[in-house]
């Protein structure tokens, strides 16, 4: 009686009659779908203000449903259900249905009520939802609940099993089919979850901007349902969910309104689908800078890929907050994203501000490219980049042998002659680039779990921001480790370390690598997008009103090359064969707009051993505004050895600007690194163990400030300075203590032509 009674209170004594008297789950009352009686983000009263109000929800179905709740008016319901009743044909292919299942789902669970929603096309339409779950949840990507990955097509697949489950819970014609597999979906939905803490607790994605949005807006609806159907709170849960819109977009949009150049970005402008994610932090989390960015920036179009959602989403008591009127206080200028090893610095909010990203982490998705120790800039034009072209509906040999690959980045080449790599399932041999392993066909796959990353570890664990300092108006600090990207075999040990001057424009580069060969050509890579102009050890890039000057001061003995132009543009430097450094050639990218496959016999045999022998025609490209770029610098050791150190200073300024401050190389016991004239002298440690002393000559220049890397955390450690005509006599003293990243930082104004003594203090266990 209990039973039956709830499903009376539900659909009513015709329904009940009518329907087979198998058990709802208690509780399960409509609406539930994004919107509840009682909510405090989306609760009817609320929403019928709105209506009050005068605002309206979006003219389609969803729309129609959601109107005639609010408003109990039937005309919108007999809408409704008059388009339920009428073949539709999809519209949406792929991983895209679930937005049109979604939109049934919605109209099942706000016409509930609706008397002229009549069990027969109750019955019909639960029915319908159910084989699309079953048929979504028979897809092998979503097989095993536990491995359902935190990644694009996999959260899409399960959103639509979802919310189709979702909408006909209780339903007793096809509840005995629905609830396992709802139960599969709550424990794939958990793994995700816990997948999103691991990968992006602070925001950010794995897999460029492009996927990030096409992965957060379903995740968006599957939290927002949980919640609404009393299942919990995941955006409380989860810290993904607080990063997504403002913090995000805030630091991974550059100054122009285009999205960060990183791993797959097929359209790197914004559009109607963040305005999905955008609305949702601004919903969920009242995020000022989110609603400056959706409402002020102008970087977005005024459409919402789910229309509807504009109407549940939209808050406008939430004010727009301009970043460029915040102090670094209350939005600092740099932010790392733990997780993903993305380290963003910016000197501020404005259409002329510069901008940097490094990344230095794991290997997580098969979007991602093998690029650890990358960095890109971006100063009123593209300045340093992810170069190359994004990819068409089918996978090119561009895509394989170049774009994806460490040679189209700003990172190290270590060639080892003979070094395999090889196209997903081991298909084919890929070109040699002498760049980070791709030795296993995993690397076309992504990470299924928090467990199978510890498991497999050794495939994903490659790089590690070793530390991140922001100090407010003086600069920012990053050193990561990137050793295990590259096969053992070749590279015995590869550290970054980043230091970016805001207040100078200057950011300094300084690498240490190392092979068990020294025959193994070295090269440190920086892609531009214009041909450069080098003079000796200084070179240029300029891209519409940006310019970058690169002082190539380590090694002391270096070819400074510049490569590109025609036939030149996408050069790989080795073939698949094993041969030598320049046994390689050019991977153009196909026809943006797609076309036969082409004649050369070796490249349709690539397109067809990948795709099948059936593959004719390649299709359109899917990139949009992507500034593939066509030159790079190649920096290379003339003199062969185990061991090299690469020493950059890069001066981001305006393009036309020929000025260039006195740029300084320090070597010394221990100790080099860059004085750069009224700006900063940093200096890094040049070993492996520990540091416990070092000395210097400083050239008769000035800096502001010095800053010490890689000390021992929480050490102290005096400096002596000495003059250069009486070492003997110390002319200066100090005790500094190393910070938790190992760093010291103190004002140097003054102090020159001398000699810089650094010893560790007795007694210092840390």
């Amino acid at each position: 009686m209990k039973k039956a009674a709830l499903v009376l209170a539900a659909v009513g004594l015709g329904a009940a009659i009518a329907r087979a008297p198998e058990a709802a789950p208690a509780g399960t009352v409509h609406p539930r779908l994004l919107v509840a009686e009682r909510d405090p983000f989306s609760g009817l009263p609320a929403l019928r203000a709105r209506w009050a109000a005068g605002e309206r929800p979006s003219d389609d179905l969803p729309g129609w449903a959601l109107s005639y709740l609010l408003s109990g008016d039937e005309s919108y319901a007999r809408r409704a259900v008059e388009a339920l009743a009428r073949p539709r044909p999809r519209q949406q292919r792929g991983s895209n249905r679930y937005i049109e299942t979604l939109n049934d789902a919605l109209a099942f669970d706000w016409l509930y009520g609706y008397a002229g929603f009549d069990d027969a096309m109750k019955d019909r339409l639960a029915r319908e939802l159910v084989d699309a779950a079953e048929t979504e949840l028979a897809n092998p990507l979503l097989a095993d609940p536990e491995a359902v990955s935190y990644h694009n097509h996999f959260v899409r697949y399960l959103t639509r099993a979802a919310v189709a489950l979702y909408a006909v819970e209780g339903e007793p014609t096809v509840e005995s089919r629905a609830a396992p597999m709802r139960e599969k979906v709550r424990r794939a939905l958990d793994n995700v979850l816990d997948s999103s803490d691991f990968v992006t607790p602070d925001g950010g994605y794995h897999e460029s901007m492009d996927y990030m949005r096409i992965t957060f807006a379903p995740l968006e609806l599957l939290a927002e349902m949980r919640r609404t159907r009393g299942q919990g709170d995941p955006a409380q849960r989860y810290g993904v969910f607080a990063h997504m819109g403002g913090d995000t977009y805030l630091y991974k949009v550059e100054p122009d309104g285009t999205t960060s150049r990183d791993d797959d970005n097929e359209w790197p402008h914004l559009q109607a689908l963040d305005n999905v994610v955008l609305g949702y932090a601004i919903h969920r989390f009242k995020d000022p800078f989110a609603a400056w960015i959706q409402r002020e920036s102008g970087w977005l179009p005024k459409e919402w890929t789910i229309p509807v959602l504009q109407f549940l989403w939209s808050d406008a008591t939430v004010a727009p907050r301009d970043p460029r009127a915040t102090t670094d206080a209350e939005l600092p200028r740099a932010k790392l994203f733990r997780g993903i090893g993305h380290f963003v610095m910016r000197d501020g909010w404005g259409p002329d501000s510069t901008w940097i990203e490094f990344d230095a982490g794991p290997y997580f998705a098969k979007h991602d490219h093998l690029d650890q120790g990358h960095f890109v800039i971006h100063h009123k034009g593209d300045l340093a980049i992810d170069s190359g072209m994004d990819y068409t509906d089918t996978e090119s040999p561009h895509y394989l042998n170049y774009y994806r690959r460490t040679v189209a980045h700003n990172s190290m080449l270590v060639y080892e002659p003979g070094e395999t790599f090889f196209w997903g399932e081991n298909l084919l041999p890929a070109a040699n680039d002498g760049g980070q392993r791709m030795d296993s066909s995993r690397y076309w796959n992504t990470i299924r779990s928090r467990e199978d990353f510890q498991r497999t570890r050794d495939l994903w664990d490659l790089g590690r921001m070793e530390a991140a300092v922001h100090v407010p108006g003086e600069f920012d600090y990053a050193r990561g480790d990137i050793t295990r990207a590259y096969h053992p075999s070749k590279m015995e040990r590869f550290t970054r370390e980043l230091v970016y001057t805001p207040g100078d424009s200057v950011l300094i580069v300084y690498d240490r690598v190392r092979s068990p060969n020294s025959a193994f050509h070295k090269a440190w890579l920086l892609h531009g997008v214009n041909a450069p102009k080098v003079e000796g050890a200084v070179f240029t890039f300029e891209e519409r009103q940006g310019r970058l000057r690169v002082h190539s001061l380590l090694p002391e003995k270096a070819e400074v090359l510049a490569r590109g132009g025609p036939g030149q543009e996408f050069w790989t430097p080795g073939d698949e064969k094993g041969g030598p450094w320049g046994s390689g050639r050019n991977w153009p990218p196909p026809p943006f707009e797609g076309g036969p496959l082409p004649d050369a016999p070796d490249l349709r045999h690539m397109w067809k051993t990948f795709w099948g022998e059936d593959l004719e025609r390649l299709s359109p490209s899917n990139a949009r505004n992507v500034v593939p770029g066509a030159w790079r610098i190649e920096v290379s050791p003339t003199t062969p050895a185990k061991e090299d150190h690469f020493l950059h200073v890069l001066e981001i300024g305006d393009a036309g600007d020929t000025r260039s401050r006195r740029i300084e190389k320090v070597q010394g016991h221990r100790l080099e690194g860059a004085l750069v004239e009224g700006g900063l002298l940093a200096l890094f440690d040049a070993g492996d163990d520990s540091l416990g002393e070092g000395e210097v000559t400083l050239p008769d220049v000035g800096a502001k400030a010095l800053l010490l890397s890689r000390l021992a955390p929480g050490a102290r450690y005096e400096l002596q300075l000495t003059p250069n005509t009486n070492p003997g006599a110390p002319m200066w003293r100090q005790v500094v203590e190393a910070d938790e990243s190992g760093l010291a930082h103190l004002p140097w104004d003054g102090r020159r032509n001398a000699r810089l003594r650094l010893r560790k203090i007795q007694g210092e266990n840390r």
